[in-house]
């Protein structure tokens, strides 16, 4: 009865490490996190699709928001890093897209 007792989030986490999957989790949890790391604006014409081995997808809607992420890519790196997790994506990748809503590459 001594034992403090264990958070869950640490617990899962522990799990996840355990499993080998702590990499993978906290990439694809960036992808679900992405409107929230970017902020609504940048989140209304790009959105992260996939996260596979350190990288992270992003499909954008335009040729001219791609251009702006492409400045802001240590910006929106370090953003990404200083979440939970974030230390998994190693790189962003930029993809023009005409659909961002039906996108599946």
């Amino acid at each position: 009865m001594g034992q403090e007792p264990t958070q869950l989030g640490n617990l899962i986490e522990h799990v996840i490490r355990s499993l080998g999957l702590g990499e993978k989790f906290h990439g694809w949890r960036i992808v679900s996190r992405w409107p929230e790391i970017v902020g609504p604006e940048i989140a209304r014409h790009a959105r992260a699709i996939r996260f596979s081995d350190g990288i992270l997808t992003i499909v954008v809607e335009k040729d001219v928001w791609r251009q702006e992420l492409e400045m802001q890519l240590e910006n929106i790196l370090e953003k990404i890093r200083s979440t939970s997790g974030g230390s998994a994506v190693k790189k962003i990748v930029l993809k023009s897209g005409s659909s961002m809503e039906n996108h599946n590459d």
